[in-house]
């Protein structure tokens, strides 16, 4: 018995005892000897369960709890720094915690925690206000606003089984009792005990408890899955705590909520006093009872343990592997020693007793120093710890620790202590010596940076040689640092962001850039992994540096590019062959024109002479024996035959190029067949001009001129080179009228010679007149194949009257006659007129949109467009018809000599078909459209200033149909010039009368059969006016600069639909919003629509912006830029009224859009227009091809519903869905039914 005292205090100061005394498994005690330190996951802000006191201590019931399990289990649990409950159920997720000391098991913890069994039970209660309303179930709550905390149990529990109640997520239960006493909520649901602390805390009245809820709060502890261990050890610790402790836990802390009474418990109080009164009585009689019986069987048991307690330690004592003892303390002789002994070292136990055997088991190298240490602290009376060496029976040297305690008994000092074999852990120690040299060997010589750094926090730990001298700082400069406080990212959050991806696993190679000392730049590849340092969660990180290879693969690249981009610019025919074999590796798109072929066969493993393209396989044969003498080839002429049949004369140049280690051939072609006739025919020219003193030049029946003799440049001074393939026109000075030239030309034609003075214009622009004789060649069939001219210069005299006259009548810019010019003409018509049936007609056409092109690219672009189109314009009318510009973009035409009306028609429509073809200004190219209005006399006008003010207002309504047409003029314009005044002045007061709407049409989807959206469509209801359809006042708007306040009331008011729609119906797809032209050259256009989608709280997948095809292809680069701002934001793009633009094709490929929309001017004919078919069918087929969204819009009928379905087109839109209906009715029509359905039986539903 004298022994078990110094056992038990022996061994109180091992884990091993508080695990055996709880029963713990041997898996249960090898995972405490391993976790000493517990992570404790805190909530700050939850009392009176736990939180942390001014000061920082944690305190609270689960507290106290955790500080009997930390005596029971003699572990040590370390809080956390604070954190909100959201983010320590996510550490728990990411295993960065051990334990929740207070939690609730729900099914979404369940998931990744593990739950002890409960140690408290109490209700979940609703709290109201008392002038509010007054909830006493959960179904009371509904049609109210709770309010709880933020991913606490109840609103897990309410979210997961009440997903429609209105809840308020808070951050604490103070924040949810302020918010109802502020009457911010309704209601609040939480547990009771932490609503009473919060409540006596805080000091609010009028607050109380309305109901219950079905919940309980059944508080446990948790930890995460993983270590479930911990959680089978938590529940024997709490099984085995006394009823004492328990109560004195809760009596400190809950004991006011345990007894808290309800709203209608303290109703039937005040009903039934003395049965409550009984209640209380018998309770307390019964908790009493409990308790003391409780306080008897605890001391019996105890009675039992320390009856047994002798045994079972020593028991315990002789089945450890370490050796227990007791020895003299002044001789160090052994008394006692546990059988263990025998078999760690061999020797007999009475070995061990005899006097001075310690001594001699002392290994030689280790047997002074240890005598020396141990004889000092047992002089001193000290405890004691120490490493050394013995020596076995067998001879072989074993290392031990030895733990010593100093007693006394009976005035005598003693020593005991343990002796543990530690010989695998030197071993271990050892190994882990070599690899840590190994290591810094390593870490040292690297070449490539290394960090060590704290995980927590990003502190640097270590360094090595090569961060030093490629960072430029010192080891001592950066320890202790994080890399962004030391500036090493160029990216601010880069630092923040590396930690937050090693939270998730390992880098590997990621690319990232880095600034040295000295602010220099460069790119590394960085690597980093996590590991545990001495307990400490550390990482380490190797970056590469690999600028110097970034920079060659970016010259690499950019030389590519450029070979590529020269490559495929070429005009001439380019081609790359393998000399091996001369397969064609690749051709450009110049050899494609110059031989007829495709480009996919052209590459498709075969040779040249395989394509057939030599005509004479003996210039093939010189070509390349050129190229195996010299090494290459440069103006070698061969004929070659194109895929047509067609035979065209080329130049070949070639030389060897290696590419990739592989030798290839580059062959650049040039066709030379046009020069080469061009050379034969200039030579007879000179010929047959050679000797001729007078100007002669040669045209064809085009008026091209194909040769001209030595005294034609002398005397106008154009080269020979410079006049072929102009027109004579190139001398015209403008002094000749066109009847003049209709004279002269029906002369020549009818005659087969003309003969006068002209007054010619030399190539300095100097006037002159000549006198020209003019004849007709022809050839045997008596066809007109020339016109020869032979002139002289019969004076210089008139130049300088010429050129005066002209510069007062022509546009500077253009050289069009101006306005006096062409009123000066037409009166001349009109006097002509007077008095016989001559009639003709001018035309006033005015350009479409063009103040776009000026404000968007400038005057400059907009000059040259103006001059291209002033050429075209003119290309296109008669010699004695007039082509004149007013100013801006305006031109008038004067068409005199018209046989019939219609004359001035079929003139006006030829006028706009050359509108077809696009205009080139400068690196520029544009598709424009003009409106053309027309009078004509002596019908609608007998002076000029009536006939070009009606032409003018038949211009505008050429624009109000839509432009891009021709117009007449009719006695009626002038009312309707009248009555667009007064529309225009109206329309500008529209929005502030609330006179504007917008109607939904549904889209609907040909293969769900379901509705997938709706277009927002404006209407015009005026008190006055009545409806006026969207195609009278939307180009009204655009030309007076009042759409994009329109454009702007549309967006809002779509955006304001679709939150209300959202609120109260199921969604049904996005909502679909015209965008003006004027809206997308807004600059800020992207930035108000974000500002919608906040205001509004909508998704941008909820809208769907369209924009016309003619916009797009009339501005492609601002175009582009506005369609990548708004794809930025995440709203769909749909390209509107497809087919009707020239689109691009390869420049629509570079556009973000989703959706192709196909106009419904292709769509009235299907399916019986052929031509309207075809166009579907390719534009679907297109559309596809680009991965787009295919709607057809203004689908009328069943038939072409049918045959949209058949061929892939994916939705529709028109009046056989529906009609655009008030925002009431669509919701009433389409969003309250089955999604299958397209029709509630009052308008007719397409078979879908």
């Amino acid at each position: 018995m004298r022994l078990l005292p110094a056992c038990l205090l022996l061994l109180m100061s091992l884990w091993t005892t508080a695990a055996s005394a709880l029963n713990l498994t041997q898996e249960e005690q090898n995972w405490l000897s391993k976790h000493p330190d517990i992570r404790l996951g805190v909530d700050s802000a939850w009392p009176p369960f736990e939180f942390r006191d001014p000061s920082g201590r944690y305190q609270g019931l689960s507290a106290d709890y955790i500080g009997l399990i930390e005596k029971r289990l003699g572990i040590t649990a370390t809080a956390l720094p604070p954190s909100s409950w959201t983010q320590l159920l996510d550490q728990a997720r990411n295993n960065r915690l051990d334990l929740l000391a207070g939690v609730m098991s729900t099914p979404e913890r369940q998931q990744y925690l593990s739950f002890t069994r409960p140690y408290l039970d109490f209700p979940i209660v609703i709290l109201a206000h008392n002038g509010g309303p007054q909830p006493r179930s959960l179904q009371d709550l509904y049609g109210l606003k709770i309010a709880v905390v933020d991913n606490y149990a109840p609103h897990e529990l309410l979210r997961t089984h009440h997903p429609d109640l209105n809840l308020v997520a808070m951050a604490n239960v103070s924040s949810t009792l302020q918010a109802l006493a502020t009457g911010q909520v309704d209601a609040v649901v939480g547990d009771l005990a932490s609503s009473i602390w919060s409540l006596r805390e805080l000091k609010l009245d009028g607050l109380h408890v309305s109901g219950q809820t079905p919940y309980r709060y059944q508080l446990a502890m948790a930890a995460p899955r993983e270590s479930s261990l911990l959680v089978s050890i938590l529940d024997k610790v709490m099984a085995d705590l006394s009823p004492s402790e328990i109560d004195a836990i809760h009596e400190r802390w809950v004991a006011d909520a345990l007894d808290q009474r309800t709203l209608w418990t303290d109703l039937l109080l005040y009903g039934l006093p003395a049965l409550l009164l009984l209640i209380v009585v018998l309770a307390i009689v019964i908790r009493i009872n409990r308790r003391l019986s409780s306080e008897i069987s605890r001391r019996i048991a105890l009675e039992q343990e320390l009856r047994s307690s002798e045994y079972h330690y020593r028991s315990l004592i002789e089945s450890l592997s370490a050796i227990a003892w007791e020895a003299d303390a002044n001789e160090f002789t052994y008394s006692y020693v546990s059988p263990h002994a025998e078999g760690l070292l061999g020797y007999a136990l009475k070995e061990w007793l005899k006097p001075g055997f310690w001594r001699s088991i002392l290994h030689p190298d280790d047997a002074l120093w240890a005598q020396t240490y141990c004889e000092s602290e047992t002089a001193a009376g000290r405890d004691h710890s120490l490493d050394y060496r013995v020596i076995r029976a067998d001879g072989r040297a074993l290392w031990v620790r030895n733990i010593v305690s100093m007693i006394e008994q009976g005035h005598k000092p003693l020593m005991r202590g343990l002796m543990i074999d530690i010989s695998e852990t030197k071993r271990a120690e050892h190994a882990l010596r070599l690899s840590e040299q190994k290591f810094a060997s390593v870490f040292e010589q690297c070449p490539d940076i290394l960090v060590i750094a704290r995980h927590s926090d990003g502190c640097l730990l270590d360094v090595n040689e090569a961060f030093e001298e490629q960072i430029g700082l010192q080891h001592a400069q950066v320890i202790g640092h994080t890399a962004t406080e030391l500036g090493l990212w160029e990216a601010e959050q880069a630092g923040p962001s590396l930690l937050e991806r090693l939270h998730r696993g390992g880098i590997r190679n990621l690319e990232m850039t880095f600034r040295r000392s000295n602010g220099q730049r460069f790119t590394g590849l960085t690597s980093a992994q996590t590991f545990d340092l001495d307990g400490t969660a550390a990482m380490v990180v190797a970056v590469r540096d690999i600028s110097q290879l970034k920079q060659t693969q970016e010259q690499l690249q950019t030389s590519e590019e450029k070979f590529a981009k020269a490559f495929h610019a070429s005009p001439d025919g380019l081609l790359l062959s393998r000399q091996s074999d001369g397969l064609l590796i690749e051709v450009n798109e110049g050899f494609c024109r110059l031989t007829g072929y495709d480009l996919n066969p052209l590459i498709n493993n075969q040779t040249a002479l395989e394509l057939g393209i030599w005509v004479d396989l003996d210039e093939r044969r010189r070509l390349v024996e050129r190229l195996r003498q010299d090494g290459f080839v440069r103006d070698f002429s061969c004929l070659i035959r194109r895929s047509d049949g067609q035979i065209r004369l080329c130049e070949l140049s070639a030389r060897p190029l290696p590419i990739a280690g592989v030798d290839c051939m580059l062959t650049i072609a040039r066709d030379i067949t046009e020069r080469h006739l061009m050379q034969e025919k200039l030579q007879l020219a000179a010929t047959v001009f050679e000797n001729t003193a007078e100007a002669v030049l040669i045209t064809d029946t085009e008026q091209h001129i194909s040769a001209v003799n030595r005294a034609f440049s002398e005397i106008t001074g154009y080269s020979e080179i410079e006049a072929l393939g102009q027109t004579p026109r190139l001398m015209a000075s403008g002094q000749h009228d066109s009847a003049f030239y209709a004279a002269m030309w029906h002369q020549l034609t009818a005659e087969g010679h003309w003969q006068g003075e002209i007054c010619n214009k030399r190539k300095n622009g100097e006037l002159y007149p000549g006198w020209v004789t003019i004849s007709v060649v022809r050839n045997h069939e008596r066809e007109i194949t020339h016109f020869v001219s032979v002139f002289a210069d019969i004076s210089s005299l008139k130049h300088a009257q010429a050129k005066l006259d002209y510069q007062a009548h022509h546009d500077p810019l253009t050289g069009l006659p101006n306005r006096a010019l062409f009123e000066n003409r037409l009166q001349a018509a009109l006097t002509c007129s007077q008095g016989s049936s001559h009639q003709g007609a001018v035309l006033f056409l005015d350009l479409d949109r063009f103040k776009h092109i000026n404000d968007s690219l400038g005057h400059p672009v907009g000059d040259l467009l103006l001059k291209g189109i002033a050429q075209r314009l003119k290309e296109q009318v008669r010699d004695v018809d007039t082509v004149a510009r007013l100013g801006g973009d305006e031109f008038i035409i004067l068409l005199p000599g018209l046989h019939r009306p219609s004359d001035a028609s079929a003139i006006a429509n030829k006028l706009l078909a050359c509108f077809v073809a696009p205009f080139q200004a400068g690196e520029h190219e544009f598709f424009t459209s003009a409106s053309i209005g027309i009078s004509l006399y002596p019908q609608d006008g007998t002076d000029v200033a009536s006939l070009i003010r009606n032409a003018d207002a038949a211009m505008y309504r050429s624009k109000a149909k839509g432009r891009n047409r021709v117009e007449a003029y009719t006695r009626d314009l002038t009312a309707q010039a009248s009555e667009r005044i007064a529309l225009e002045h109206e329309l500008r007061r529209a929005i502030e009368r609330n006179e504007l709407s917008l109607c939904y049409q549904p889209k609907f989807s040909l293969k769900t059969q379901s509705l997938v959206g709706a277009e927002a469509l404006i209407r015009w209801s005026h008190p006055t006016f009545g409806e006026v359809p969207p195609e009278h006042f939307i180009h009204l708007a655009e030309d007076n600069g009042s759409i994009l306040q329109l454009g702007d009331w549309v967006l809002e008011q779509a955006c304001r639909q679709m939150q209300a729609w959202k609120a109260e119906y199921l969604p049904f797809g996005p909502l679909s919003i015209n965008l003006a032209g004027a809206q997308l050259r807004q600059p800020n256009l992207a930035g108000r629509i974000e500002q919608l989608l906040g205001a509004y709280r909508l998704e941008a997948g909820d809208l769907q912006l369209e924009i016309t095809e003619n916009f797009i292809m009339s501005q492609a680069e601002e175009a582009l830029i506005v369609l990548d701002q708004l794809k930025q934001l995440g709203v769909q793009l749909a390209i509107d009224d497809f087919g009707t633009g020239y689109s691009s094709l390869s420049y629509l490929k570079r556009l973000p859009l989703d959706i192709l929309k196909i106009d419904q001017s292709f769509i009235r004919g299907l399916p019986e227009d052929a031509h309207d078919a075809a166009i579907a069918r390719a534009i679907i087929a297109l559309g596809r091809s680009m991965q787009l969204t295919i709607i057809a819009e203004g689908v009328e009928t069943q038939a072409q519903q049918q045959f949209l379905a058949a061929e892939g087109c994916e939705q529709i839109q028109g009046y056989y869905v529906s009609l655009p209906l008030p925002p009431a009715e669509f919701a009433a029509q389409f969003l309250r039914i089955a999604p299958t359905d397209l029709s509630d039986g009052t308008s007719p539903i397409p078979p879908l």
